[in-house]
């Protein structure tokens, strides 16, 4: 059986839908990303098995296929690691409740399960919303000012574990922290964003 999750991809501010498809294969084990995956996708197939072996599942006897469509653009960015990782417990029967299909998964796994933000997560988020989807699963980043978002559930998740627990309905998740109007102080910052943050758009870091 083929299991698809939803995410989101950026080609410079420009978001678009990918759909991670995950399917068991017969042959030697291990874990098989396509569809033109980058260097730290590609990487994404260590940190998931790691993170999957820290919350109890032992995969690395399967042959895992994980296709990111569409497959003629290019992914970049580890944003993807939670969707695959919920399709894969998906797949293989760990996680038996249903996803919806108007839910994007966005983060990156550290080897202990621990969901963490990445470079575009602003980008993709107002992508999701305006792509249609009602829900998206990310980590909590007090930085995003997604206050004044409306008709999109931001439903953030810290672990793995935590992400499974709400979708099997044995945990609750307070929404409220994303809604928060930021505080303004007089205090520098001390991050400056600037067209590197750009995922996939070397044209627009040029014209700058």
């Amino acid at each position: 059986m083929t299991v698809k999750i939803l995410s989101i991809g950026l080609r410079g501010l420009e978001g678009y839908r990918v759909q991670v498809e995950v399917q068991e294969v017969p042959g030697i084990a291990a874990m098989v990303i396509v569809g033109l995956p980058d260097a730290s996708v590609k990487e994404a197939k260590e940190r998931v098995l790691a993170s999957l072996y820290a919350f109890g599942c032992d995969f690395f006897d399967k042959r895992l296929v994980v296709h990111l469509s569409p497959p003629e653009r290019k992914k970049h960015s580890p944003m993807f690691d939670l969707a695959m990782a919920i399709g894969i417990l998906k797949a293989m029967g760990k996680l038996t409740a249903p996803v919806s299909p108007d839910a994007a998964f966005l983060g990156s796994l550290s080897l202990d399960g621990a969901i963490q933000p990445v470079d575009g997560m602003l980008p993709a988020i107002l992508a999701a919303k305006k792509l249609g989807f009602q829900k998206v699963y990310l980590p909590y980043d007090p930085t995003l000012p997604l206050h004044h978002l409306k008709d999109l559930d931001c439903i953030f998740v810290q672990t793995l574990e935590e992400t499974v627990q709400y979708l099997q309905g044995q945990r609750v998740l307070s929404l409220s922290p994303a809604f928060r109007t930021p505080e303004i102080t007089n205090s520098p910052r001390k991050h400056h964003r600037d067209f590197q943050s750009i995922i996939g758009h070397h044209q627009a870091r040029v014209r700058q």
